[in-house]
């Protein structure tokens, strides 16, 4: 009984035995293990690991140590880092000696040294000067006249009456003139010699060979006219007292002129021809053209127009080589009678004249 029981229960505790399959045995997987955490985001950003040498720095900011075009924060192999620093300027330029400066051709700067003046400002070499010039003039052609009435220029040119008669003295005209200067020396200021041309025209209504009987009538021809001209050409000494506009920046220039002068003179008729005289037979014994030897000074102040504006006065002389630029105004006074020749035509004049000037 006790055996039977025995094996019964031995049965009952041994494993049946597998079913038989045609395929070939299969080698046992491993159990797939079960994910239990939440399912990451693929899209999401993941932290870069972490860099030794950015510890203790912020994202962003660039270490003092590092050099331009290093990465932030890290170190490269071979790379050697160095702190940087602002430029010393302990050590001052030398004064360079007298000899460097001879041989650099700038005597000014060398002269500046020794002295410790103040530098000169830049000024282009100054030789010539030009002028423009107008104002009334009226030769004095009747000056020597002593007959009765108005002389023969105040006749034809005079201020006239309504028959054309004349009345009085001619009004003077528009005189224009042009002046260069060669400046030769500098004695407190240029001496030179001066060459000037200038031009006075003037008309009238044509007087007729016959005045008519009838006071009501004109004694002009209606249809002729008559023109008159000087034209005075000077050569003459010049100097320009320029030491205090130099110097002391006072804009007020001095100058005078005198000089020798030679006039020409001619009259046209209304066609444009010089004017005639005729004999009887129409044969032409005269022309009306000439001239005259004389002299003529010319007295006058000048304002430097430099203190309107320095600087620009200073880019021009650069630019242009223009020193100086001026308005003025003179007196001129003419003696023009081939020096006091009998018979001689008067073409002088004494008027006052204005003008602009530039230096350069």
């Amino acid at each position: 009984m006790t055996s039977g029981l025995a094996s019964l229960l031995f049965i009952l505790a041994a494993p049946p035995e597998a079913a038989p399959t045609d395929s070939p045995e299969e080698t046992p997987t491993a159990p797939v293990p079960t994910d239990t955490s939440p399912v990451s985001d693929p899209n999401a950003v993941k932290e870069a690991p972490a860099v030794p040498e950015r510890e203790g720095y912020v994202d962003g900011e660039l270490p003092t140590t590092s050099p331009p075009g290093s990465r932030r924060g890290e170190k490269r192999e071979g790379e050697v880092w160095r702190p940087i620093t602002a430029p010393t300027y302990e050590i001052k330029q030398p004064v360079p000696s007298d000899d460097a400066i001879v041989q650099q051709s700038n005597p000014e700067l060398a002269e500046t040294l020794a002295t410790k003046k103040k530098p000169k400002s830049y000024e282009s070499p100054q030789r010539f000067a030009i002028e423009v010039k107008f104002g009334p003039f009226l030769p004095d052609i009747d000056r020597n006249y002593s007959g009765a009435g108005l002389g023969p220029y105040a006749s034809v040119y005079g201020v006239t009456n309504d028959r054309g008669e004349a009345t009085g003295q001619p009004k003077k005209a528009f005189y224009g003139g042009v002046a260069f200067e060669y400046q030769i020396v500098n004695l407190a200021g240029p001496l030179g010699v001066g060459f000037q041309w200038s031009l006075f025209r003037d008309k009238a209504q044509a007087l007729l060979a016959k005045p008519p009987a009838d006071e009501t009538m004109s004694v002009r021809s209606a249809a002729d006219k008559t023109r008159f001209a000087v034209m005075p050409i000077a050569v003459q000494v010049v100097y320009r007292f320029e030491l205090l506009a130099d110097r002391f920046r006072v804009p007020l220039v001095p100058y005078a002129k005198f000089g020798l002068n030679y006039s020409f003179w001619w009259s046209k008729d209304g066609s444009g021809n010089i004017s005639t005289i005729k004999d009887e037979a129409g044969n032409v014994t005269d022309k009306a053209r000439g001239g005259a030897w004389g002299f003529q000074s010319n007295l006058g102040g000048m304002l430097r127009l430099d203190f309107l504006e320095r600087g620009t006065a200073r880019n021009l002389d650069r630019a242009t080589g223009i020193n100086h630029t001026y308005l003025f105004g003179e007196w001129q006074f003419s003696r023009v009678n081939n020096f006091g020749r009998k018979n001689s035509i008067n073409l002088g004049d004494s008027t006052w004249l204005v003008g602009l000037a530039v230096e350069f």
